[in-house]
């Protein structure tokens, strides 16, 4: 017996891209006779209320999620940020940034990761991130990443930038990452660092970009740790230190072409552990899924749990 599927479409996705998309994936799942339901949410965080009371309510359903990776983790949360509900998740990208989607290798386009939802056999267990934040009593969840530093520097730019939605209207929000990071390297600052690991204490006195993440990319398709796994049952954190600027442009310009050597950069630490401690004193951006933590300083904690999608 087929799967119900139900549909969660973040209209305003990618400006708009997922209620323009929503029309052709309906047409396709009525014509093949496929037992669907849907709602739209409204406003910020619907969509984590909606996944959760539908989960409750259905709990043998999948939920497919149509949106960005706000979207999706809001979603994510919905499920596991207070009591755990078990429900299967799914995931069509039609965001700015879609680098959930890049890791898992699904098809940027829709009609193709419909047709790998609608194919899939068996839903498969994926990693997701949690963490609690000290300062401010916050306990959440994460599918990408979580960045104190530069990556949340041009987190705060973009979203605070006009720029994301005009290049969005034309399919190319990934590019005001790019157009905002000469900005972004000019107003971050170097930072004191301290991590703590199964591995032991490390301090970082000038730790400039301190991202950790679930998987490969980020800031939409950059490929900060191409040894990443999803599904590995462990987090990587990624510390790049900056003295100088120029030798940071070099090591970032590897960052994004093929061969991926800026991982031999003595500047760039990589370590891998299922828990994880960082703690930063002075008042940093923060940014989880790309979405904003804050400027404050941090001590923040991570560990991993699972989450079952279909794809």
């Amino acid at each position: 017996m087929s799967p119900h599927y139900h549909f969660i479409i973040n209209p305003v996705a990618g400006s708009e891209h997922a209620k323009i998309v929503w029309p052709k994936l309906r047409q396709i799942l009525q014509t093949r006779n496929i037992s669907y339901s849907f709602d739209e949410s409204r406003y910020p965080g619907h969509t984590e209320k909606l996944c959760r009371q539908y989960a409750l309510n259905h709990p043998q359903a999948v939920i497919v999620l149509l949106g960005g990776d706000g979207t999706l983790h809001e979603a994510v949360n919905g499920l596991h940020k207070e009591t755990k509900v078990s429900a299967t998740l799914a995931y069509i990208p039609c965001g700015s940034g879609n680098d959930f989607a890049r890791g898992l290798s699904i098809p940027a386009d829709p009609v193709k990761a419909l047709d790998r939802i609608l194919a899939a056999k068996a839903p498969r267990l994926v990693d997701i991130g949690h963490y609690t934040e000290k300062f401010r009593n916050e306990s959440a969840f994460f599918t990408n990443n979580i960045g104190i530093g530069f990556d949340a520097q041009i987190v705060y730019l973009t979203n605070h930038s006009p720029l994301k939605k005009w290049l969005n209207k034309y399919h190319l929000g990934f590019l005001s990452y790019a157009a905002l990071f000469f900005k972004a390297l000019k107003k971050q600052p170097t930072f004191k660092l301290e991590v703590t690991s199964p591995k032991g204490h490390q301090v970082f006195e000038q730790a400039f970009l301190c991202t950790t993440t679930n998987h490969p990319y980020f800031g939409g398709g950059v490929n900060l740790m191409p040894t990443a796994k999803i599904n590995d049952g462990k987090l990587d954190l990624v510390v790049i230190e900056k003295k100088r600027t120029w030798p940071f442009l070099r090591l970032f310009l590897l960052m994004i072409l093929p061969g991926h050597f800026h991982i031999f950069s003595r500047r760039v630490h990589h370590l891998q552990a299922p828990k994880l401690k960082l703690a930063v004193s002075s008042a940093e951006h923060g940014q989880a899924d790309g979405e904003e933590m804050g400027t404050k300083p941090f001590e923040i904690s991570f560990s991993i749990n699972q989450q079952a999608f279909l794809y």
